[in-house]
C-alpha cells in the first residue's frame, strides 16, 4: 500500500464519518414527536386518573385501523410502520408509485452495469442499492408533499373552527363539521376524527390517535391547545387564534427559506445533471472515446472516484442550500 493510498482512504473515512455524524445529528433535531408525545402523555395521565379504574377503551377501534403487530418480529413491525404512514400521507396512489420507481431504479442499475461492465462486486450493491435509495427518496418526498399540503390548509381550518366556537358551536361539532368544509389532506383527518367522536370516543383518545397518524408539529400543538383547554377551561376562540397566527409565520419562514435557497437549489440540479448530459452527448458524437473509461481497469478506478466524489459534492451542496424548518 502506498502513501497516495493512505492519504485517499484516510480522506474518504473522514467524509464517510462526517456524513454519518451529521446524519445523526439531524435525526436528534428532527425527534419532535417524542417531546410533543411526552406533553400529551402527561395531560393523558391526569384525565386517565379521573376515569374509573375498570373502563376498557372500545372506542379506539372505531377509528383507528392500527393492527396488533404478529410474531414477525421488529423488520415485521418497522415495515408495518411505514406502510401505515405511506397509506396515511398519500393513500393506495403512494404504493404505486413506490413500486414503479424501485422498478425503475432496478432497470436503470441493470442498465448501468451492462454499459460499465464494472467489478463484479458492485452489481449486487447497485441492485440493491439504487433501488433502496430511491424508493426511500420517493418515501420523504410522499410524506414532505403531505405535510405542505396539510401546512398550507390548516390555517384555513383553525379559522373554520375559530368562527364556531364564537357562534356556540361545542368542539366536537365543529371538528364533524371541518370534516366537510375545508380541503384535502385536512378534510379526510377531521372527518375522521368526527366520525369517531360521533361513535361516542374521548376526545382525548381522537387527537392522540391523529397525532401519532399525521406527525405533524403544528397539529400536535392544536391538540395540545384543544387539551389543555378542554382540562383548565378559558377563552379557546382567543387560543386558536393565537395558534393560527403562529402556524401562518411559520408556513411563511419555511416560504421565504424556500425562496432564498432557490438559487443554491438550482445550481445543485444543473451541476448534478452536467456531467450525464456531457456523457450523453459524447456517447453519440464520439462513442470510443466516451466508451473507454467503462472498458479498461484504470477507467473503472477513475468512473468509481468520479462518482463517490460528485456524490459527496452534490450532498453537501444539498445540505447548504435547503434548510429544514418543518419544525
Amino acid at each position: 500500500m502506498t502513501p497516495a493510498d493512505v492519504v485517499a482512504g484516510a480522506f474518504f473515512a473522514i467524509l464517510i464519518a462526517g456524513m454519518m455524524v451529521s446524519s445523526l445529528r439531524d435525526l436528534a433535531r428532527r425527534r419532535t414527536a417524542p417531546r410533543i408525545r411526552s406533553r400529551i402523555d402527561e395531560i393523558g395521565a391526569d384525565v386517565a386518573r379521573q376515569r374509573k379504574a375498570g373502563r376498557r377503551e372500545p372506542e379506539q377501534e372505531l377509528f383507528s385501523r392500527r393492527r396488533h403487530p404478529g410474531n414477525g418480529g421488529a423488520l415485521f413491525s418497522w415495515l408495518q410502520k411505514h406502510a401505515q404512514r405511506v397509506r396515511v400521507v398519500s393513500g393506495a396512489g403512494g404504493f404505486r408509485l413506490i413500486a414503479a420507481v424501485a422498478i425503475a431504479a432496478f432497470i436503470a442499475a441493470l442498465v448501468g452495469v451492462k454499459l460499465a461492465s464494472g467489478p463484479e462486486w458492485a452489481a449486487p450493491i447497485a441492485f440493491i442499492g439504487l433501488p433502496l435509495l430511491a424508493v426511500r427518496a420517493t418515501y420523504r418526498f410522499l410524506i414532505e408533499r403531505f405535510r405542505t399540503r396539510f401546512l398550507t390548509a390548516f390555517p384555513d381550518t383553525l379559522d373554520l373552527i375559530i368562527q364556531a366556537v364564537r357562534a356556540g358551536i361545542p368542539v366536537v361539532q365543529a371538528i364533524s363539521t371541518v370534516g366537510r368544509e375545508t380541503d384535502e389532506p385536512v378534510r379526510s383527518t377531521f372527518r375522521t376524527m368526527g366520525d369517531a367522536l360521533r361513535l361516542g370516543a374521548d376526545l382525548p383518545d381522537v387527537l392522540d390517535q391523529a397525532v401519532k397518524r399525521l406527525q405533524i408539529a403544528d397539529f400536535a400543538f392544536f391538540s395540545v391547545c384543544l387539551l389543555l383547554q378542554r382540562e383548565t377551561g378559558g377563552n379557546l376562540a382567543e387560543t386558536l387564534e393565537n395558534l393560527a397566527s403562529i402556524i401562518r409565520s411559520r408556513r411563511d419562514i419555511r416560504l421565504k427559506t424556500k425562496a432564498l435557497t432557490a438559487e443554491g437549489r438550482l445550481a445543485t440540479n444543473i451541476i448534478s445533471a452536467v456531467p450525464f448530459a456531457i456523457t450523453g452527448m459524447l456517447y453519440i458524437v464520439n462513442r470510443p472515446y466516451i466508451e473507454l473509461p467503462f472498458i479498461t481497469p484504470a477507467g473503472h478506478k477513475i468512473v468509481t472516484l468520479s462518482a463517490v466524489l460528485l456524490t459527496i459534492g452534490l450532498w453537501m451542496v444539498r445540505k447548504i442550500s435547503q434548510l429544514d424548518t418543518s419544525r
